[in-house]
């Protein structure tokens, strides 16, 4: 009889740090690198926008300072990186382009905001992982194919998927940004957003899956009047939360 208590002892022990363990990694916040740079914005508000957001921790690094960094030492430190960067007048190196394919290979979770869709103009297949592209006059000799933008205009915004984690909470609504028109999207993305404002792209956020990270790209994300959009911050913090519950490998990246 005292043996089974024994055992029923320290059957229940374990249970309870087992449940402790797990309710301290659930409120543990959500660990984010985020990274800009290459291009105008409304920076102090974004900033803050990133340091305020609910459950996440971000760390706010420039592109160059995420070129130093190697894929395996992002995955072992963030659990998803933010970017609004672009580099559409610098060479892209080999070393630079590596590093985005490492990451994908690793399961890093990565959301993608506006104006990376015109970031590397010249290498087809970021733009495959992000899942669309915004084509530059500079680098595209067909004028039907050169993308446009709208500053400053207020659209209704509709949820397309209501059913997906990244749209959990959010109903339509409406915000003021800058907007893109005729855009390439890959065929195989999962809409998430939409508008039916003339000239406007018809999806305006998507996700879909590269390599063993999932991908979130959301098309607006310029100016405060974004940043400070309560239904944009919640579909920040809910796209950052999305791809980090993607596939983590244990493998070494050279």
């Amino acid at each position: 009889m005292r043996e089974k208590k024994i055992i029923y002892f320290l059957l229940l022990t374990f249970i309870m740090v087992l449940l402790t363990s797990c309710m301290s990694r659930e409120q543990e916040d959500l660990s984010v690198l985020v990274v800009r740079g290459g291009h105008p914005y409304d920076t102090p508000e974004f900033e803050e926008m990133c340091l305020s957001l609910e459950g996440i921790k971000a760390d706010l690094v420039l592109t160059s300072h995420m070129e130093r960094m190697k894929a395996a030492e992002i995955s072992k430190k963030y659990d998803a990186i933010l970017f609004l960067n672009q580099n559409k007048h610098y060479t892209s190196y080999d070393w630079n382009r590596k590093q985005y394919m490492d990451l994908a290979k690793l399961g890093v979770g990565m959301v993608f905001l506006h104006f990376t869709l015109s970031s590397q103009p010249e290498w087809d297949e970021y733009h495959k992982l992000v899942g669309g592209k915004w084509f530059l006059k500079n680098y595209t000799e067909d004028k039907s194919l050169h993308s446009t933008y709208f500053t400053d205009l207020t659209l209704d915004i509709e949820v397309k998927d209501v059913n997906h984690p990244v749209t959990k909470g959010l109903k339509n609504f409406r915000m003021t940004d800058a907007f893109y028109g005729n855009i390439y999207i890959e065929p195989n993305v999962h809409a998430l957003l939409g508008t039916n404002h003339a000239g406007i792209s018809e999806t305006i956020a998507w996700t879909h899956k590269y390599d063993n990270s999932k991908v979130v790209y959301v098309m607006p994300g310029y100016t405060k009047k974004a940043y400070k959009n309560k239904h944009y911050r919640r579909l920040i913090t809910n796209s950052l939360n999305y791809v980090a519950t993607g596939v983590y490998l244990e493998q070494k990246v050279n």
